[in-house]
């Protein structure tokens, strides 16, 4: 299993004090990934606009859920800016 501390620290897309200070509120340094709370009806891998609606869904309907995301919440699209593919 790899260790927090083996991780790659977050890129940031375009490295400047707005993104860097995003990331400092978002994914402090000191952050511990919580220790699992029991079993759960579902587990969503990825916390892009998919996974985030896919969680809040189930969860606002009841379900136990898990959200598991190794980079920032939001994905691509939230993060670094989506360039729509049709014009």
């Amino acid at each position: 299993m790899t260790s927090q501390a083996e991780y790659a620290p977050v890129r940031l897309m375009p490295d400047d004090e707005h993104n860097r200070a995003l990331v400092a509120n978002v994914h402090p340094s000191e952050w511990r990934n919580p220790e699992p709370g029991g079993r759960y009806n579902i587990v969503v891998v990825g916390a892009g606009t998919a996974g985030l609606v896919t969680a809040a869904v189930a969860a606002g309907i009841g379900a136990r859920v898990a959200l598991v995301e190794r980079h920032l919440m939001g994905g691509d699209c939230l993060n670094v800016g989506c360039v729509p593919s049709k014009g």
